[in-house]
């Protein structure tokens, strides 16, 4: 069950498939309408055309009655996983109500652990935050949380402290090796389409001022470090966006191969996109670049990065020579403690699936995802 919208490239990371496919009966509600104007949702599915997630018995509901109804019929073998609710950020406590009338167990899931910031401002911020937040939580009565890391067990048992948390290896990331796609050497590039970025086509502003500005400043970088490694930029593209026009001087671009373009390259170059975390698991030497058109909105998103705890981001007209080699140090022992901490706790060693099909068999339940 979803009240945001839920991008293809997440559904597949939740792979509620693999479910169905394992004897589970799986429904997947949709009650965007609910909550977001048709405008707004296909501004955010605007960039590709297949970018909206269509998942196992897909049912989208436009009416609030259909959704009270729908649950009015749930049974108590049913399990409900809720993806959009952890924070409040839309006006869904009646569905909780109604779950909660029907003593119906839900999960939430808590895949974005916030990062833990040394800055007393933002830590005394953060404190206000998740306080307001469990008041605003105050009617939910979750049975478990699903999240990564022992800073996301510390964050959920904080503003749920009577549900129990259940610890997956993150689904942003490849845990397993991959076979290498490209033979040769290459450098990789991790784009995010500033564009038609889909959440700032859904809530209505900006993250680059200048995009063809942008886009010179990137291939200028790209054809110093070619010629600082003697290796070639591969573009590797979310598929949040197709590319109309050649943004990137004819370098070759792949789509929706991020993670094992990751694990297999020599170098990564990257903004704060989530799929940069890969660098971390798999021990990746990267720059971390920022530009002058960014905006502020945009450059928030350095701060919610795992790769900023890494090392501050640098304005790619700032990038020479050296700063380059200095990327190429790694961090292995910082690395570990952040994937730790945020991805994958310690004494985690099922696979997601395996954690998530055993807690589904403990509880004794047919599974039911929305």
């Amino acid at each position: 069950m979803s009240s945001l919208p839920i991008s293809r490239i997440f559904g597949e990371k939740l792979d509620a498939g693999w479910f169905q496919k394992n004897g589970f009966n799986v429904e997947f509600w949709d009650l965007t309408p609910l909550f977001w104007s048709k405008e707004n949702l296909d501004q955010y599915y605007s960039g590709c055309e297949n970018y909206r997630y269509i998942g196992p018995n897909h049912k989208i509901f436009t009416h609030l009655d259909e959704v009270k109804y729908a649950i009015s019929t749930l049974t108590q073998d049913v399990m409900v996983w809720n993806l959009s609710r952890y924070f409040k950020l839309v006006k869904d406590d009646w569905i909780f109500e109604e779950l909660n009338r029907k003593s119906i167990l839900y999960y939430l899931q808590h895949f974005d652990t916030d990062i833990e910031s040394s800055n007393l401002y933002i830590q005394f911020k953060n404190y206000i935050n998740l306080y307001r937040q469990r008041f605003l939580n105050k009617r939910l009565k979750p049975y478990g949380i699903i999240g990564s890391g022992s800073i996301g067990r510390i964050q959920s048992m904080k503003l749920f402290p009577n549900a129990h948390f259940i610890s997956v290896p993150s689904i942003k990331v490849l845990w397993q090796k991959a076979p290498p796609m490209i033979r040769e050497s290459y450098n990789l590039f991790v784009d995010e389409n500033i564009a038609y970025p889909p959440d700032a086509r859904l809530l209505g502003y900006e993250i680059c001022l200048n995009p063809d500005a942008y886009y010179s400043r990137l291939n200028r970088l790209f054809d110093d470090i070619e010629l600082w490694s003697g290796r070639p930029v591969i573009i590797a593209a979310s598929g949040k966006y197709q590319y109309e026009q050649d943004r990137f001087n004819g370098r070759q671009l792949i789509y929706s191969q991020t993670l094992p373009l990751i694990q297999n390259a020599n170098f990564v170059i990257g903004h704060m996109s989530l799929a940069l975390d890969q660098c971390l698991v798999s021990e990746k030497s990267f720059l971390l670049i920022d530009d002058p058109d960014f905006t502020k909105i945009k450059r928030k998103g350095f701060s919610e990065s795992l790769l900023g705890l890494m090392g501050r981001p640098i304005l790619v007209t700032k990038v020479t020579k050296e700063v380059y080699l200095q990327g190429l140090s790694f961090n292995t022992k910082r690395a570990k403690s952040i994937v730790s901490n945020y991805l994958k706790e310690d004494d985690v060693t099922l696979s997601y699936h395996s954690i998530l099909e055993e807690e589904i068999c403990k509880s004794g339940k047919s599974l039911l995802q929305k």
